[in-house]
């Protein structure tokens, strides 16, 4: 087990087009979180009506080039954030390699592969792709400029970032609604909930959360804590942590607020337990000493168990075991409790 180095800090030089070439690729999912640019992607609605129970989105899509293309967009900026944490000349290289790719299937799906409206079914109109157009060359030329100075590979415990990403996009994966060209939602079910505070901001953090905005928040998370102070880059990644634990917490207010006799609705089912296991892990790699936390040191560890060979192993390695069962035990709590009747 390595420790982690005490001089973690980059010059401003080296730090900035890092850290500008991960909030460049969340650029489209941030934007669209806050509404904007939202007609120039395939996954929300092209208009909107004056139907309250409306959604504009985003929607789980019938077509293969539109899911691609939304999990692309989703996941690049974890891709990039995993690749600068190799430090490599050759990763930075294979970062603007992915940022490049994402941006010409963009093109291409607009342009050459439309595909229906998901709420009229109607063939969506030629708009071009502009958050991925604007973001993305801002991105590539950050990694360029970042290439310049490559750092050697340092460990920053990728199991415990790779966690928290799953947790974070569970949303994504098992929440947006499937829509079908009559406006009829599938799966979801409106109550008459009684009027509350904290509508607004619950819907606004519900939307977010299926569009992706957690992930974001771990891989920004991830970008600042390789590239500035330990210190700071801890208060950072803690600052992360917090904004996940928020979205769990606003449910909590929303229930106490929302509960009553006429309305009743389980505690367990109004809370978004993935985003709590997801500010655990980031706060866990954030703070951890020991920060190297691979498959190899972990498979090698659970050999030596099951053969009983515990004598000689490193007493710090033996985190490595317990992380990855914590996480795979929170997986499959959290995959079984999806598909239970009451959600």
């Amino acid at each position: 087990m390595m420790q982690e180095p005490a001089a973690g800090a980059l010059s401003p030089v080296a730090a900035v087009p890092r850290f500008g070439a991960v909030l460049a690729a969340s650029g489209p999912v941030i934007l669209t979180t806050f509404g904007l640019g939202r007609q120039s992607v395939g996954w929300f609605c092209s208009a909107t009506n004056s139907d309250p129970y409306s959604v504009e989105g985003p929607y789980a899509l019938e077509t293969l080039p539109g899911e691609l293309l939304f999990w692309s967009v989703l996941l690049l900026p974890v891709v990039v954030a995993g690749l600068l944490l190799r430090g490599s000349r050759r990763a930075m290289l294979t970062a603007v390699a992915a940022v490049g790719a994402v941006l010409v299937f963009g093109l291409i799906t607009a342009f050459l592969l439309p595909g229906p409206d998901p709420c009229t079914g109607q063939e969506r109109a030629l708009v071009p792709p502009w958050l991925l157009i604007v973001c993305y060359p801002v991105a590539v030329m950050a990694l360029v400029l970042a290439a310049r100075s490559p750092l050697p590979r340092r460990p920053y415990g990728i199991i415990l970032w790779a966690g928290a990403v799953g947790a974070a996009a569970w949303a994504a994966m098992f929440d947006r609604c499937m829509i079908t060209y009559d406006r009829f939602v599938v799966g979801v079910i409106y109550l008459e909930a009684p009027e509350s505070s904290w509508d607004g901001l619950a819907r606004w953090s519900g939307e977010a959360d299926v569009i992706g905005l957690p992930v974001v928040l771990v891989a920004l998370a991830a970008a600042v804590r390789a590239t500035i102070p330990i210190r700071w880059g801890r208060l950072a990644g803690t600052a992360a942590a917090v904004a996940l634990l928020l979205f769990p917490l606003l449910d909590v207010a929303t229930y106490a607020t929302q509960y009553s006799d006429d309305f009743q609705m389980l505690f367990l089912d109004s809370v978004r337990w993935p985003l709590l296991v997801a500010a655990a892990l980031v706060a866990s790699a954030v703070w951890s000493l020991r920060v190297r936390i691979s498959w190899a040191g972990t498979v090698h560890l659970s050999r030596s168990m099951i053969r009983g060979q515990v004598k000689g192993v490193i007493p710090g390695r033996a985190k490595d075991i317990v992380v990855a069962g914590v996480i795979a035990a929170a997986s499959v709590w959290l995959i079984v409790s999806s598909f239970t009747p009451t959600r």
